[in-house]
């Protein structure tokens, strides 16, 4: 029994030593390892780790604010997992838990990023932030920093994502066994609530209506404020930024259970799932969005079944 607790414990160092060296290496796409650590061990563990890597990488971010940019990051994606673990160990649904690890896990970026731009000589920084982005879309600085907020959002729903999607691969691959939390949401049952298709109607409607209509109708509501055009313009594309990848992941939930439900080996879905990597991604995101209508799942089950 000394054997196994000892075996166990060695692999949870390690999953703490590659989960904190993956969060600062791979940004959101080290979550998986953060959340197996979660689940894996008691939760101060979890924290602790954490904190120590924020804390080194705002030590050394004194004198680099790029590093001390990338912790804030790091630290919201951390508290992000986090928060949502501990909400759903204390039997909150997934969807009142999502709500909330992401909105701690926005909160703190934004507070943290506000920070360090207040205590640079610089003001560069959110110009920075965008620079990659900008430099694949074409766009200036000004304009995307507009909609980091949505950028931000996306990401770090990612975050929880890929977490609940690789979370058993990763303990599998450590040899971890770990309690299942009654409230856990299965991935391959994950659907939007009926009103998120109401909001990305309308916020794709009014993104790209003609100027005149904005004007008269949907501007009017916000006549108080100078600029409320831009306002709700900025406020819905961030909005649809948000949805976009909400809408794509539940594709991809609708994607896997097809292939489940008609046993497609490892091959085909290797393919499939590079092709969405590639090219078909917006295919997936309008899978998510059609489902409410169509609701796929349900279909292909009802059609097995009279088969």
């Amino acid at each position: 029994m000394n054997l196994l607790n000892i075996k166990k414990n060695k692999n949870i160092f390690v999953l703490a030593l590659i989960s904190a060296l993956a969060s600062v290496l791979f940004s959101f796409m080290g979550a998986p390892f953060m959340r197996a650590l979660f689940v894996s061990t008691k939760s101060w563990v979890f924290w602790i780790t954490g904190g120590s890597v924020v804390g080194v990488m705002l030590l050394a971010g004194v004198t680099n604010y790029k590093i001390a940019e990338t912790a804030v990051y790091v630290a919201a994606v951390w508290v992000t997992l986090g928060a949502y673990s501990e909400l759903e160990k204390n039997g909150v649904n997934w969807l009142g838990a999502s709500l909330i690890s992401v909105s701690a896990g926005f909160l703190l970026s934004i507070s943290g990023y506000f920070l360090i731009l207040k205590n640079l000589t610089t003001s560069d920084l959110l110009s920075e932030l965008v620079e990659p982005l900008r430099l694949a879309l074409n766009e200036t600085p000004g304009e995307l920093v507009k909609f980091l907020p949505g950028l931000l959002v996306a990401s770090l729903t990612t975050s929880l994502a890929l977490g609940f999607a690789f979370e058993a691969k990763i303990l599998k691959i450590f040899k971890i066994q770990h309690e299942r939390v009654a409230s856990r949401l299965n991935g391959l049952e994950f659907r939007l609530p009926s009103g998120a298709i109401w909001i990305a109607l309308f916020a794709a409607l009014y993104t790209v209506l003609a100027s005149p209509f904005r004007i008269a109708v949907l501007n009017s509501m916000f006549s108080e404020y100078s600029d409320g055009q831009l306002l709700l313009q900025v406020l819905c594309i961030n909005l649809l930024i948000v949805l976009i990848a909400a809408f794509f992941f539940q594709g991809i939930a609708i994607i896997e259970s097809i292939f489940r439900i008609y046993q497609v080996g490892r091959f085909t879905r290797t393919i499939t799932y590079v092709l969405i990597a590639l090219q078909l991604t917006p295919f997936v995101v309008f899978v998510g969005f059609v489902d409410y209508w169509a609701d796929f799942r349900k279909l292909v089950s009802k059609k097995i079944k009279t088969t």
